[in-house]
């Protein structure tokens, strides 16, 4: 059973490490300019891992122009030690594949469509994610044995494979023109001063898929829909997790000091039972 605590930026390390966790990773899923430069990426994993606990770093999916300077990072870190290096696109994935020091982990912007059959009867709002045994076998290929998911996506078993699940919150969806910085009227690399302000979403339309148009959410069903939250360009819904696995992510931020300490507090037992 592992605690990992995930961060965008080295701001918040000093409070992290001083909290009962395993691991810590730096970065996210959607965009090469809000990570840390290259040095303070190289600190920051040196501090972690003096601290005994796992360090790792998040590679967003990779643009043609970031996709060099991605693969190099983490061949350049990985050097100096071992390191968790989770991938968000596949072609990240293979060029990592067999790096010395490297355990590839496949990311959250990896995970696989929602299930929709086009029904008109009424649906939960979030339909859980599912993996094929395919996809594994797939992934399988980069040397990839570890994946990250939501709390409730179905996985299959597999021999020699982990789960790591991300807790109280679900990714939804990464936008390739960043919502956030056309908020904020910010081009790069200013915008990455916004990336962690988040803008709170509700809601109005959905699409039909199964006459390819964008309608109004019954007044019945809004209700039903899940709280969203936009961070640079991904958009989340937030929703108390209420069984977790063995292994767990939490992204720090969504809680403040006081509110993580107290949601790791509460985890670490509920993990803890849900293992034996």
């Amino acid at each position: 059973m592992t605690v990992e605590v995930r961060l965008t930026t080295c701001d918040r390390l000093e409070e992290v490490l001083r909290l009962p966790v395993d691991a810590v990773s730096i970065g996210q899923e959607g965009c090469a300019a809000k990570l840390p430069d290259t040095e303070a990426l190289r600190r920051a994993v040196e501090h972690i891992t003096e601290a005994g606990l796992r360090a790792g770093v998040v590679l967003p999916a990779a643009w043609q122009r970031t996709a060099a300077q991605l693969t190099d990072l983490a061949m350049s870190l990985a050097r100096r030690g071992p390191l968790t290096v989770t991938v968000n696109d596949l072609g990240t994935a293979a060029a990592l594949a067999g790096t010395a020091g490297c355990e590839l982990v496949a990311g959250l912007a990896l995970m696989p469509g929602r299930p929709h059959d086009a029904g008109e009867t009424a649906r939960r709002p979030l339909q859980p994610p599912v993996f094929e045994e395919a996809y594994l076998q797939e992934l399988e290929t980069s040397g990839i044995h570890m994946l990250e998911a939501e709390a409730a996506a179905a996985v299959p078993e597999r021999e020699g494979w982990r789960v790591r699940r991300l807790v109280d919150v679900t990714p939804l969806a990464w936008a390739r023109s960043c919502p956030t910085a056309r908020h904020h009227q910010l081009a790069l690399p200013d915008c990455a001063s916004a990336c962690d302000q988040p803008i709170d979403l509700v809601a109005t339309h959905r699409w039909q898929l199964g006459h390819g148009h964008r309608e109004p959410i019954p007044v019945a069903d809004r209700p039903a829909q899940v709280p969203l939250v936009v961070y640079g360009n991904a958009v989340y819904a937030t929703a108390p997790t209420v069984e977790a696995g063995d292994d767990v992510i939490i992204d720090a931020r969504f809680y403040s000091p006081d509110a993580l300490a107290e949601r790791l507090a509460v985890l670490r037992p509920s993990v803890s039972a849900a293992s034996l």
